[in-house]
């Protein structure tokens, strides 16, 4: 047999109501906030004030660049190599290019080499072996300011997946660090390095150990 329905009073309806409005009220001002809150941060990606403002980034402007390695060989000749194909960003330079970090990385299947015959062969397995190792990167780690306006910049060079650091005297295209026409940076850098610390030792003492490295660059302001 089932229990009897509750009846209440008026006077007790009131007294279970007022406490029960109460809380829902409160509760409604608690949520609605919050859900205002994410639909404008979901229109408006760019309101929250801890969201960071994102970095300058340049892109190559590959047409006005290039990167050539030289090596001395045969006692009064040289061996010139050239890519021709790579990408490039310069990023977080809000602050100046010392603040800068340059990524490059090369097309090792791109490079051209004077004199010709030499070419399948640098691409080939006992040299730069474009097969297993398609790329050459450099990322910088930091620039140091030279008084005269030029500067070093030190960065981790990897071929042939060794990595070795490297220094490039920097010179500026026009004024290191400021904008040119149309918001473009270009500049110039020049290295050594030894090319028996990446594993290339064939051919020395015929061929130098020495790689002069030389990289004109002109960077776009971009995406």
């Amino acid at each position: 047999m089932s229990d009897p329905p509750l009846r209440l009073g008026h006077a007790q309806r009131r007294r279970i109501a007022g406490p029960l409005f109460a809380t829902l009220f409160v509760a409604l001002f608690a949520i609605v906030p919050t859900a205002f809150a994410a639909e404008v941060a979901l229109i408006d990606p760019a309101r929250p004030a801890e969201k960071e403002a994102p970095l300058d980034q340049y892109v190559l402007a590959p047409q006005h660049s290039s990167v050539t390695f030289d090596v001395d060989a045969f006692t009064h000749s040289r061996i010139r190599m050239r890519f021709g194909r790579m990408r490039a960003q310069l990023e977080g330079t809000r602050a100046g290019l010392d603040a800068g970090r340059v990524t490059v990385t090369i097309d090792a299947a791109s490079v051209e080499a004077r004199p010709r015959f030499l070419s399948p062969i640098i691409r080939g397995g006992g040299m730069l072996d474009v097969e297993r190792y398609p790329e050459i990167r450099f990322v910088s780690t930091r620039f140091e300011r030279a008084e005269e306006g030029g500067g070093w910049l030190l960065g981790d060079l990897t071929i042939r997946d060794i990595t070795r650091q490297v220094r490039l005297r920097v010179a500026p295209g026009d004024g290191i660090g400021s904008p040119l026409r149309g918001g473009t940076l270009a500049f110039s850098a020049a290295g050594e390095v030894s090319r028996r610390e990446f594993g290339f030792s064939a051919w020395f003492p015929t061929v130098g150990d020495a790689v002069h490295m030389n990289i004109q660059v002109e960077f776009v302001l971009g995406p």
